[in-house]
């Protein structure tokens, strides 16, 4: 396997790192907001409006705001492939599960994609999962299953789907 570890891991992993990293920068946010409290005691009116300017300045170089979107698209992205996963584990038809992840993935109320190449990328991701549910999880399905879900991904970028 070309990877250490299988799809659905690494995107929990990417969860996790996000989610320390809002924690690592809201932490910095508290510092700063501790020692530019205790500067402003002791500071005249004119003092405080130039320490507030500089604090904010700061806070907003820490990028506070950008962990949150980071932790939030990544968060979709563990949410998506997890019902993904959901879904290929019902263990029907591939094709059954491509028009599930259809209806999913490009919400689609009848279950059919918009065009063919939707329709073949679909129905790749939905043999890859049930080869891997049937398979006991294999190193070739994760590649397949991957291959397959980068190629969705790009597909719903590209519709303006992030």
């Amino acid at each position: 396997m070309h990877n250490e570890e299988h799809l659905i891991h690494e995107i929990k992993r990417e969860l996790d790192w996000a989610a320390s990293e809002v924690q690592r920068t809201e932490a910095e946010v508290m510092r700063l907001e501790v020692d530019f409290n205790k500067s402003m005691e002791t500071a005249d009116a004119q003092d405080v409006k130039r320490l507030t300017k500089e604090k904010e300045h700061l806070q907003e170089r820490i990028g506070l705001n950008e962990a949150y979107g980071l932790q939030r698209r990544a968060a979709k992205r563990f949410y998506m492939i997890s019902h993904v996963y959901d879904i290929a584990s019902t263990g029907k038809s591939s094709e059954h599960i491509r028009e599930q992840l259809s209806c999913f993935l490009y919400r689609s109320i009848d279950g059919v994609a918009e065009n063919a190449d939707q329709r073949d990328k679909l129905l790749e991701l939905a043999e890859g999962l049930l080869a891997y549910f049937s398979g006991g999880h294999s190193d070739e399905a994760d590649e397949a299953i991957r291959e397959a879900w980068q190629n969705i991904e790009e597909t719903l970028r590209h519709l303006g789907r992030k």
